[in-house]
């Protein structure tokens, strides 16, 4: 799990480089959190691993903050929010080149089949 470069130098080869730490696995879903518990809750712009799909959690743990599907090049493809955006919740953003874009979607049936595994699980 790296971004912003991190993968391509190497600097997640390691566990001491990484910032993120898996706590739950829920089929392919991996629901992960940063290890500085001060940081953000921000899943990361890409992953090490293909096709991945990840979730966290709210700090406040009531509700899943994000999930997010990667692609076969580890790049974020959609991500989906539990809060409004445009009226719509939760809703989804499509990722295209690395930047989120700002319309919000209604959730296909297997996000909502994703997210409430998710919810079911916390």
């Amino acid at each position: 799990m790296g971004g912003n470069g991190s993968f391509a130098s190497g600097s997640t080869n390691s566990e001491v480089g990484r910032a993120y730490k898996t706590i739950a696995v829920i089929g392919e879903i991996q629901v992960i959190q940063k290890k500085n518990p001060k940081d953000s809750n921000k899943l990361p712009e890409e992953s090490h691993t293909p096709n991945r799909i990840y979730a966290t959690i709210r700090k406040d743990g009531k509700d899943v903050g994000s999930i997010a599907k990667y692609g076969p090049d580890g790049k974020k493809i959609w991500e989906i929010h539990t809060g409004s955006h445009d009226g719509i919740s939760p809703h989804y953003h499509k990722w295209n080149n690395g930047q989120q874009e700002k319309t919000a979607h209604h959730l296909t049936e297997i996000m909502k089949e994703i997210l409430e595994k998710v919810r079911n699980f916390n």
